[in-house]
């Protein structure tokens, strides 16, 4: 059974902590002792060979897409046979530093095979523990029932609480959805984990058929919002590359800022649209959309709404009060103006 931690820490001792947890990333910015990771993304996108390139990095802890790691003992519990793994690791050989439990379970785990499975792995010391996917692993039909998911995914919180990270990789929910909120099945599934990654295709090019996207959100501030990379599959190498679309943004959020600087409240994409200047390229309205969601998930402005046709997502510049808003808190009153 697990021990309570009731010992409580003293507001100025927690900039130490954070200085310390900084430097010990395995992938920085997506794979933190302690934390538990989602990645998803559509069939067949590549989140397996994602993971199996940066587990090759772990190794010797050798920088992946441009980002530091740190070497790692790492199992990975998988619905792939273990046939399926050596055509892959022929590619791309991972090393001694990761085990692989290749279709440990004979039908979907029982709670008590969850138990045993996390004891083997704290017992063993690991960094680093993958589950691809979550999906083949959870009991029944309970990705959409918010109290039996969770009942489910809190071992891994045992796992978390030796230091270790959890990295879960999952499918999506089908139709378009917002950054963020992909993951299929309930919604207490992204408030369980501590960073949420989307993996997609760059464009429907075929010049781009080896190009993917990651899309992150997370409390830690380390957490990138966006990272293009390409694969290459005759060498196995990753690369990263430039995104597209937040080059365009980064070129045109000069004019949104403006546009938005001219307004005292939030306005929508249809009013910014009508705003656009005429002496400048007036993007399409899904261009535009993109933009914002771009400036949307880098914090460079605020937005209010539901997002739908009787209430569309109105977009404004931060103000004062909502650092307040953010902790739960009040503004304080401002003076009368006489």
């Amino acid at each position: 059974m697990p021990i309570n931690d009731l010992r409580p820490i003293r507001f100025d001792a927690l900039d130490e902590a954070v200085v310390a947890e900084s430097m010990t990333w395995l992938w920085n910015g997506y794979l933190h002792p302690g934390d538990i990771t989602l990645l998803t993304s559509q069939w067949k996108t590549g989140k397996t060979t994602l993971i199996t390139g940066l587990l090759r990095n772990l190794g010797a802890g050798t920088p992946f897409l441009g980002r530091p790691t740190r070497p790692a003992r790492v199992w990975v519990v998988s619905e792939e046979s273990r046939s399926q793994w050596g055509e892959r690791n022929r590619l791309m050989p991972v090393g001694t530093h990761v085990h692989l439990l290749a279709r440990p379970f004979r039908g979907r785990p029982t709670p008590e095979d969850w138990d045993d499975l996390i004891d083997r792995a704290i017992d063993f010391g690991l960094d680093l523990f993958v589950v691809d996917p979550l999906a083949s692993f959870l009991p029944g039909r309970c990705e959409s029932d918010a109290a039996t998911l969770l009942e489910a995914l809190q071992p891994l919180h045992r796992l978390a609480a030796t230091g270790m990270a959890v990295l879960l990789l999952h499918h999506p929910r089908k139709g378009a959805v917002e950054a963020g909120s992909a993951a299929r099945g309930s919604g207490a599934l992204l408030g369980f984990v501590d960073i949420s990654m989307e993996l997609k295709r760059t464009s429907k090019l075929e010049s781009d058929s080896r190009c993917r996207l990651i899309q992150a959100q997370s409390r830690r501030a380390e957490v990138p919002a966006r990272l293009a990379y390409e694969w290459n599959p005759a060498t196995g190498e990753f690369a990263v590359t430039t995104d597209a679309k937040r080059r365009q943004f980064d070129e045109n959020w000069k004019t949104v800022l403006g546009l938005l600087k001219d307004r005292q409240g939030a306005i929508t994409l249809k009013e910014i649209a009508e705003c656009w200047p005429d002496d400048a390229d007036k993007p399409s309205r899904a261009t535009l959309y993109a933009w914002l969601g771009i400036a949307y998930d880098s914090k460079l402005i605020r937005r209010q709404g539901q997002g739908n046709k009787h209430d569309p997502w109105r977009y404004r510049l931060e103000n004062e009060d909502d650092q307040y808003y953010d902790r739960g808190e009040l503004p304080p009153l401002k003076p009368l103006r006489w």
